[in-house]
């Protein structure tokens, strides 16, 4: 009589939350070497290897989630949604912003860029069957639509803070009408919608699924932080850490991304449309 055996489950050699970390290590790496200046401030000498990590780093996560994707399905959709973390550094150092040109050339790019970038967020959605609802997405009415509304107000402070940090240039030669609405158009695809759906919409879920609450929320708030080292200022990485924290909280409470969204883009509205106009007098750009 034939005895039946039972193969033993296949599991990692390395705890499940270490990919992240070590992921989150080379993000951390990535961004310190693209963000590293020569004696000229508008020259970064080590921007390709930090590209080339980059790119690597979205490759490896690619390929390990299909390889464990039979038998760890919640790890590899986790490991799907971080390579979009890459994947906004690969698109954005397509930009020339990003090899010393002029600020008010950054605008067309950013709108050039952002395609790719809602492309691959959308894709990954999908292919992850990840819906309208639970990226938070869902409209709503009534007392949740004022939450939400309150929650994008907060952009204009925010906007305005992160602004006395960083006295960024504006994006924009002068501050009229349409091209403050046209620019906050192009900011509210290219950032506050696409980098918030890809951050707190599949990516905080997926990390939550892997971590639990808690820790997914800081992990995401740790990706989200170190995209932003290449501004070179410790000060400005601490507000976006608590500003990524308080996104993931109101997502995480609320079930829904539209005030994020709202916040997100009216905070780059402020910071290089608005701002840079209103406070350039008060408030003279940092550094020669």
């Amino acid at each position: 009589m034939a005895t039946a055996t039972v193969k033993p489950a296949r599991t990692l050699p390395l705890p499940r939350w270490s990919l992240g970390v070590l992921a989150l290590v080379a993000v951390v790496v990535a961004e310190i070497l693209v963000a590293i200046p020569s004696t000229n401030p508008t020259i970064f000498p080590y921007q390709q290897y930090g590209l080339l990590l980059h790119i690597l780093l979205a490759f490896a996560l690619l390929f390990v989630a299909v390889y464990i994707q039979d038998w760890d399905m919640p790890l590899s959709l986790f490991l799907v949604a971080l390579s979009l973390a890459p994947l906004i550094r690969i698109f954005s150092l397509s930009m020339p912003r990003f090899w010393g040109t002029s600020a008010v050339d950054t605008l067309p790019w950013l709108a050039v860029v952002g395609i790719p970038l809602m492309t691959a967020a959308g894709a990954v959605a999908y292919v992850q069957r990840i819906s309208l609802r639970d990226l938070g997405l869902r409209l709503l009415t009534g007392r949740g639509a004022w939450i939400q509304i309150a929650i994008a107000a907060t952009g204009v402070p925010l906007g305005f803070i992160e602004y006395t940090i960083l006295r960024e240039q504006a994006w924009i030669p002068s501050p009229t009408l349409e091209a403050v609405v046209l620019g906050g158009l192009v900011m509210f695809f290219a950032t506050g919608l696409a980098e918030e759906i890809i951050f707190r919409g599949i990516m905080l879920r997926r990390a939550i699924e892997i971590l639990g609450t808690n820790w997914g929320v800081l992990f995401v708030t740790c990706v989200f932080s170190a995209m932003h080292i290449f501004f070179r200022n410790l000060v400005d990485l601490a507000f976006v850490f608590c500003v990524g924290l308080l996104y993931a909280a109101f997502m995480v409470k609320t079930k829904n991304l539209w005030g994020a969204i709202g916040s997100h883009t009216l905070a780059n509205v402020i910071l290089y449309l608005i701002a840079p106009f209103l406070l350039v007098h008060i408030l003279p750009p940092l550094g020669p």
